[in-house]
């Protein structure tokens, strides 16, 4: 047995089948195929069940599953532990940030940190939130900060925090700039809608289907600047963490107000693969951002209290 079997047999759990674990690895499906029957050969017992949609771990291959984790991690961090002694803080270092956090809170972080550490090369990646976990999730981006909808197979969530959120609403809606307000009695509403399951978007839903929520049309749009812009444009409201809050509060043309009720609040979460821990590099950016997202936090208790 071999890294390379162990490093094929997770990608194909994790992607429950060998021809997407070929396309994450670089390498042909036959390839994969060919070392999990060597894999399986070798430890006299069955690793998968093969169906025509892929194949699902068997309880033999979810316990071996869990003990190639723990190799794979163990490699990694000899890995990363011989290159900060050899070189100290460089390399390169790869993260994603939900849309609103790159906007409003990660430039501050990153500004600093690529000051005090010229030799790291940083890569941020852009798009949904979906978009971010997926990338994280196939080894494209070291790790993600945002909202986790649910526990997924191969990735490690460590939560942050729980913040506040606001309604934002273009200046037409007329009403009163930072005063708290309780949704129903503002309602019904015409409310824009987060596109991302990893979002607020399950939050909101259930708040309407609750009746927290009075709403007299909805409408969903991806692109965070779109949303915005639509605002600014409309009467329309919506639903965003107080980090955008705070940087819209110099725009005349939307109107932000704290919410009393329905409770409501973002759950954001540092997210990287099971596999592969954090670089020093890594960890150094992340604890950089959550210095300036705990600065940003406590300027808005401030402005509410």
């Amino acid at each position: 047995m071999d890294l390379r079997q162990i490093r094929y047999f997770v990608a194909a759990c994790e992607e429950g089948s060998l021809s997407a674990a070929a396309d994450r690895l670089n390498c042909t499906a036959s390839g994969v195929s060919q070392q999990m029957s060597a894999l399986e050969a070798r430890l006299r017992t069955s690793l998968f069940e093969r169906t025509r949609r892929g194949v699902n771990p068997t309880p033999a291959g979810w316990r071996f599953y869990n003990r190639c984790l723990v190799v794979l991690k163990a490699v990694s961090e000899a890995e990363m532990e011989i290159e900060d002694f050899a070189s100290g803080l460089s390399g390169s270092v790869s993260a994603g940030f939900a849309p609103g956090l790159a906007r409003a809170v990660l430039p501050a972080a990153l500004a600093r940190f690529v000051r005090e550490y010229p030799g790291v090369e940083v890569e941020i990646g852009s798009g949904t939130a979906d978009a971010l976990v997926a990338e994280v999730s196939g080894g494209g981006l070291d790790f993600y900060v945002g909202q986790f909808a649910k526990p997924q197979v191969g990735l490690t969530a460590t939560a942050i925090g729980k913040y506040p959120v606001a309604l934002i609403s273009g200046s037409r809606r007329g009403l009163t700039p930072m005063k708290p307000i309780r949704l129903n009695d503002v309602g019904p509403l015409k409310l824009s809608v987060p596109f991302a399951t990893h979002s607020l978007r399950p939050k909101i839903d259930a708040a309407i289907r609750n009746g927290e929520i009075q709403v007299e049309r909805t409408i969903s749009i991806a692109s965070l600047s779109t949303g915005l812009e639509f605002l600014a444009l409309s009467e329309w409201s919506t639903i965003l963490p107080y980090w955008i809050c705070l940087k819209e509060l110099g725009n005349d043309r939307v109107t932000v107000n704290p919410i009393v009720e329905p409770t409501l609040d973002v759950e954001l979460a540092l997210i990287h693969s099971t596999q592969r821990p954090l670089t020093k590099a890594s960890r150094q950016l992340h604890g950089y951002f959550h210095q300036e997202l705990q600065r940003s936090s406590e300027e808005w208790q401030r402005m509410t209290a």
